[in-house]
Order: C-alpha cells, then structure tokens, then sequence
C-alpha cells in the first residue's frame, strides 16, 4: 500500500527527494529546494513523498490555496517507474484532497518541441487518471515555457485558479492565461 508523508528536512528519504527532484524536472521549472521546504515549513505548501513498504517511490509537491491543490511537481523514481505507481500516487492526492480541484501544468501540446511523444504520453496518462484538458495554456518562465492546464472537476474555476496564483509561494513562475 502506498504510504504518503511529508518529507522532512534531512529525514529517512531526504536525499532520495531530493536527487529525484533534480534529474526529474529541467533546471528551468526547479525552484530552489531551500525555497521549497521554506514554503511547506510555512504552510504555504506540501512537500510530499511516497513509499510502498518503506522503499520510496516518488515525490509530489502540493500548493494548495482555497478550492484548488495545485500540483506544481509529481515524480515517480527511475526504478520505479511503469508499475503503476504514478497512478497510485495521483490516487493518494486525491485522497488527501477530496474536496479540491486537483490542478497541474503539462509542457504544452501546442506548440513545436523536440519531445512530441513523450509530451502526448504524459497527457494520456494524465487523461486516464481523472483528469480533464482546460483548453487553457499557462505562460510560464518569463515566456519560456507554456503549459496546457489540466484539472480534476468538470468544470474549471479561472477564480479558484487565480485566487492560488494571486497567493503563490515563490517569485515568478506562472504569468498570463489564454485558450489553447
């Protein structure tokens, strides 16, 4: 059974956080890790791991403001991988955030990129684990980067949205919406 927990600072799995943390997710969507733990230390996020059995198995990082548990990072360790466990960590969140819209961000479908194919697997997982396309993208990274924004509900609250980003831990990241 999948057992989800804070990490703490330099407790049992800390360093394998964190070195997930770091090969998982390009330089350009990492925040600080100090700033991360900073946040969560605060209440103003949750920097969850996962373990099944004791060993660990992935990473999730929840901001979460009014209606809305926003998924800012989720990770399943290289080993670990293609066994379900990324299934069943979406499932926990959801569990742990029954009464939210589970939103996250995902490397945009609608525009040009080297990575095409794994981008159209990672929404197909996405899709077949409950969750739903906005039709809206999120510039991100001073314009670097857009993402296509997906949720859990059937309908998408831009208010409940806006009100997460008007209360958003750290400095720049997420800009300007538009539709697809």
């Amino acid at each position: 059974m999948i057992d989800c927990k804070e990490t703490e600072i330099f407790g049992r799995h800390f360093f394998k956080v964190i070195r997930l943390y770091h090969s998982a997710f390009p330089k350009i969507e990492r925040h600080p890790v100090m700033e991360l733990f900073r946040a969560s230390g605060k209440g103003m996020a949750e920097f969850l791991r996962f373990t099944d059995g004791g060993r660990f198995i992935g990473l999730a990082y929840m901001i979460v403001r009014g209606k809305v548990a926003f998924l800012l990072y989720l990770a399943v360790d290289k080993d670990k991988r293609n066994r379900g466990y990324g299934s069943a960590i979406l499932q926990a969140i959801r569990n742990r955030y029954p009464d939210k819209d589970i939103v996250l961000l995902i490397e945009s479908l609608h525009e040009e990129c080297d990575n095409m194919d794994i981008r159209v697997r990672r929404k197909k997982f996405y899709l077949r684990n409950g969750l739903r396309d906005t039709g809206l993208i999120q510039n991100s990274c001073g314009g670097e980067a857009n993402y296509d924004i997906l949720n859990t509900r059937k309908e998408f609250s831009t208010d409940a949205y806006s009100y997460l980003l008007d209360h958003y831990p750290f400095k720049t990241y997420l800009e300007d919406i538009r539709k697809a």
